[in-house]
């Protein structure tokens, strides 16, 4: 039996996110470098073109408004006219997270060609390094309470001659959000693209269907409808949506991505990340008292503890101890 996604599912995260929504910030710590990507998500798709970049800049927008300071990164994106350019899907994230980062350092590599990074680097004469891509990724997740990635393309989309896009999902150590079409075909994507996910133990939060065509006929409404209900059933992650087609979104990206962050759907996605987040910290929390719990028992004080040493006032004689009995002396 497959799993099926209704409101009874949200009743643990409505209320973990109440506990953070009573919106309380999560407070930011500097992490230590090698600490776990835990604190981010990372958003695929089951195709080119499906929606990564609006729902990203969505959910940025939605987590905002809670009060989180989010960061955002593409690590690599093809098809620029100009690496600088405003309607890039990097720019359009950096001012979605309202973010300070250098574009250069939201998305490490930008090429011309609209190609897979593989092919577009290599008719560049430049190659791209997973080593360039992970050191820019600590530094933003050090920077920021959450980290939203946006991959490039669909799951299976070819990065470097040897990795795709689950290799650099897997070596984040983050979960990740698919989003994939509410159209014909899209439960086949879909389908393919958990699995290829599951396979790899990359865990998935959500399956989130957008809407990127009108809906002009009865059939096509009929064809959504079954895709949504099927994908329900048989999907083992929660599916959410569908997103509304929104018409103006070429040319007013940021208002209409503000309005998805409105949505039923980029709340759900939005409660679902925090729960997250916060089971994680949870997890961490109890991780450190139990290695605090060996330190101690092992005779050490647990790490970055001061232990007090009581001071003596000016003047006062120091204390005499008491003669301690010794059980062999007679009498």
């Amino acid at each position: 039996m497959g799993h099926t996604f209704g409101p009874s599912n949200f009743e643990h995260t409505n209320t973990i996110f109440q506990h953070s929504a009573k919106f309380h910030r999560m407070r930011r710590t500097k992490q230590p470098a090698n600490a776990s990507s835990s604190r981010g998500v990372f958003i695929t798709a089951t195709d080119t073109g499906v929606g990564k970049t609006v729902v990203t800049a969505a959910l940025a927008i939605a987590l905002r408004k809670q009060g989180q300071e989010v960061g955002v990164m593409k690590p690599i994106e093809t098809g620029l006219k100009s690496p600088a350019g405003s309607g890039s899907d990097a720019a359009r994230l950096r001012t979605a997270a309202g973010s300070r980062d250098l574009l250069t350092e939201i998305r490490p590599y930008a090429f011309r060609r609209p190609l897979a990074p593989l092919d577009a680097a290599r008719l560049e004469n430049r190659r791209v390094t997973m080593p360039r891509i992970m050191r820019t990724f600590r530094k933003l997740q050090l920077q920021h309470e959450i980290l939203l990635v946006e991959g490039i393309g669909g799951l299976l989309t070819p990065i470097m001659r040897k990795h795709d896009v689950p290799d650099l999902i897997y070596r984040m150590k983050l979960p990740t959000i698919v989003v994939g079409r509410v159209s014909l075909g899209g439960i086949n994507h879909a389908m393919l693209t958990i699995g290829a996910l599951h396979r790899r133990n990359i865990p998935v939060l959500a399956l989130v269907l957008n809407r990127s065509l009108p809906r002009r006929t009865a059939t096509v409404q009929g064809q959504e409808q079954s895709t949504i209900r099927l994908l329900r059933h048989l999907a083992v992650v929660p599916v959410i949506g569908p997103l509304p087609y929104r018409a103006a979104l070429e040319r007013n990206f940021q208002s209409e991505a503000a309005k998805l962050a409105g949505t039923a759907t980029i709340t759900k996605l939005m409660r679902l990340v925090l729960a997250r987040m916060i089971r994680e910290g949870s997890s961490r929390k109890r991780a450190d008292a139990k290695r605090d719990g060996h330190s101690e028992a092992r005779g050490l004080a647990p790490p970055s503890v001061a232990v007090p040493v009581p001071l003596r006032r000016q003047g006062q004689a120091p204390k005499r101890r008491a003669p301690v009995p010794n059980s062999m002396s007679k009498g």
